[in-house]
């Protein structure tokens, strides 16, 4: 089975990256620190981005501002007084290369709840605190999965622990895997709900890949596209990518474009790009109320540029 890297970021705002590695049986791996330049424009908030390069061979789970621990995660028990899970859910499905976000509903809600997060049939866990952005009682996981990840679906196990170790009881999820394509370049933008976000990838020659022109002549190509007239689509996620031996050299520039609102609120996004074995992920939001079919400052986020192959 291929390798997969797994980026788990609780997501409080913006942010995200990694401080543990959870391992599949019989594999390992870690993560190093490599960047490149990200630029913003239109929002109230700037991106952040952290980038990594997973070492080859090994299914690797990463918790941003998490803490990992080697064997089974703890068992329930002395979780009484702890608040109840009431639900946990996810997408339908994630891309690889993509990001999933789960949800946790807590009763009643609490100040920085902590959770164990594993994934089942791996080895090591991670303790987390989780962060409610709509004050609402419910709590964000953002889960980012690998380009080359190939199980057909995830299940996530979440708990609650307390200070003194105590854990309640485990909840899980299954999120499905939707394949997407990979090679030297791949480029994957992921959002939380149905929405039409669009994704662009400038060139080196200057082709422009997204959903109006879907390939470039280097062989370049937009192979998944999301909620366009906001129509439900597998996972909420669009990915452009070059195959192996055929990403062009030079500069890179990735953007997003907020096309059209299809519910009220903030939409929060994430972009994973992944260029000759660097790995970079940059988070960001658009307002409500900023969609639009023109390109302006306001529905239009630079990314970042990158180079590569000079």
């Amino acid at each position: 089975m291929a390798r997969l890297w797994l980026v788990l970021a609780a997501i409080g705002g913006l942010g995200c990256g990694g401080d543990g590695a959870l391992v599949l049986p019989g594999v390992a791996g870690n993560a190093a620190t490599d960047g490149s330049e990200a630029g913003g424009s239109g929002g109230e908030q700037a991106l952040v981005g952290s980038g990594g390069t997973p070492e080859p061979g090994g299914d690797v789970v990463s918790v941003d501002e998490g803490q990992f621990s080697d064997g089974e995660p703890p068992p329930p028990a002395g979780g009484e007084a702890l608040p109840e899970i009431v639900s946990l859910t996810g997408p339908d499905a994630v891309t690889n290369g993509g990001t999933a976000l789960l949800h946790v509903e807590l009763s009643p809600p609490v100040a920085a709840p902590r959770f164990v997060v594993g994934l089942a049939g791996a080895s090591g866990y991670h303790t987390v605190t989780g962060a409610d952005p709509e004050g609402d009682g419910t709590y964000d996981i953002g889960v980012q999965v690998a380009p080359d990840a190939t199980q057909t679906s995830f299940v996530f196990r979440v708990a609650l622990i307390d200070d003194q170790g105590n854990v309640g009881p485990y909840h899980e999820v299954t999120v499905a895997l939707l394949v997407s394509g990979t090679g030297d370049v791949k480029v994957t933008l992921s959002f939380d709900r149905l929405h039409d976000l669009d994704l662009h990838v400038v060139e080196p020659s200057g082709d422009e890949i997204f959903y109006g022109q879907r390939t470039s002549e280097s062989g370049g190509q937009l192979d998944l596209d999301s909620g366009a007239q906001c129509q439900a689509s597998g996972a909420n996620a669009e990915n452009i990518f070059w195959p192996p031996a055929g990403a062009p050299a030079g500069e890179y520039r990735v953007s997003v474009q907020n096309y059209e609102q299809c519910s009220a609120g903030e939409i929060a996004f994430t972009v994973r790009i992944e260029y000759d074995g660097v790995v970079n992920t940059y988070t960001g939001n658009f307002a409500d109320g900023t969609a639009g079919e023109a390109a302006t400052a306001t529905n239009v986020r630079e990314i970042a540029t990158f180079r590569r192959g000079l």
